[in-house]
């Protein structure tokens, strides 16, 4: 019998360290410890899932070698954290944004690429529904020419952070900004999958803080186009009224040859000159197990990474341009 995958939790006090405990024992892998910057958080955290904690970074790793790491960092500690991990060739899955800003994140992608080691990036949303219908549309040869998308992810209200004991996420000098740098990344890497090589130009772009006493902004919404004529929208926000897993989402693609809506769990396929198809998906606050699987199958096999770190550095450096628009 294969011996089971030692894996260390690297930032156990984010708020998605208990999704990824959970994908993880559920393949069967070994939580073998954990680490974090704030000590005291950190270890509050272990303790809530069983893991044993140990800090800084390197003595976790020094004494435990992992086969394998989940690192989560703090937004402003992301590039020197990942940094870390990678210095000591450990591979790894690695939560967005990897830094403040596409400087920091392009510095974490850049200690990867040196250190030669597998690093697939946390992005779920490239799990949803919608992505293996229009990839099933273009083997068929009918999904036809792009022609729109829009993509909204609006979740519940900033203050959840607060309550999770990651206040940093307040604060733009730590987290880099708010609904945008947090939420927007997924919108972001949706928009670039299509545009594929085709520059984007940011034709709009607005971010809104509603409590002042807030550092970062709670709603942002843009729109881009390329120069052949496709056009995206995205919006992102800590609107939504209640802590409901995924709050309110939209994922929105239209071609020449078909429509295609995802939206609260539910996928609508509307083909050119045929009926309407719907049916139940997952949300993609479900599909932290389905990502994490992928992960760690491409990294036992031996394979490429599933979420190249290239994919986060370009989304990060859209979300840098949106701000820059929206005069932020």
């Amino acid at each position: 019998m294969p011996a089971r995958l030692r894996i260390a939790l690297v930032g156990v006090s984010h708020w998605h360290a208990p999704r990824y405990a959970e994908a993880l024992r559920a393949r069967g892998a070994l939580l073998c410890g954990a680490s974090d910057t704030d000590h005291a958080a950190g270890a509050t955290a272990a303790a809530r899932l069983g893991v044993e904690f140990i800090a800084p970074t390197e003595a976790m790793i020094e004494r435990l070698r992992p086969d394998f790491a989940v690192v989560l960092p703090r937004h402003d500690q992301a590039a020197d954290e990942i940094a870390r991990v990678a210095a000591l060739r450990i591979p790894m899955l690695v939560e967005k944004p990897m830094g403040r800003h596409a400087q920091e994140t392009e510095r974490a992608a850049a200690a990867i690429e040196a250190a030669g080691i597998f690093a697939s990036v946390c992005l779920p949303n490239r799990y949803m529904a919608i992505w293996a219908e229009v990839h099933s549309l273009t083997e068929e040869g009918t999904l036809g020419e792009l022609r729109h998308a829009h993509f909204r992810t609006i979740n519940g209200p900033a203050s959840r952070y607060r309550d999770s004991g990651v206040g940093w996420m307040l604060e733009s000098t730590a987290s880099g900004g708010g609904a945008l740098r947090n939420l927007g990344v997924h919108g972001a890497d949706a928009v670039l999958g299509l545009a594929a090589d085709q520059p984007l130009r940011v034709l709009s772009a607005h971010c809104s803080r509603f409590d002042a006493r807030l550092g970062i902004e709670e709603f942002a919404a843009a729109s881009l186009a390329s120069a052949n004529g496709f056009h995206a929208s995205l919006e992102a926000g800590y609107s939504y009224a209640n802590l409901q897993e995924g709050g309110d989402y939209e994922w929105r693609i239209a071609t020449s040859g078909a429509y295609l809506r995802e939206s609260n769990g539910r996928l609508w396929v509307h083909r050119r000159g045929g009926s309407l198809e719907t049916r139940e998906v997952d949300t993609p606050h479900r599909l932290y197990q389905t990502m994490t699987h992928a992960a760690m199958d491409a990294f036992e096999a031996d394979i490429a990474p599933p979420v190249p770190v290239g994919a986060c550095v370009a989304a990060v450096r859209l979300q840098d341009r949106i701000y820059t628009a929206a005069g932020g």
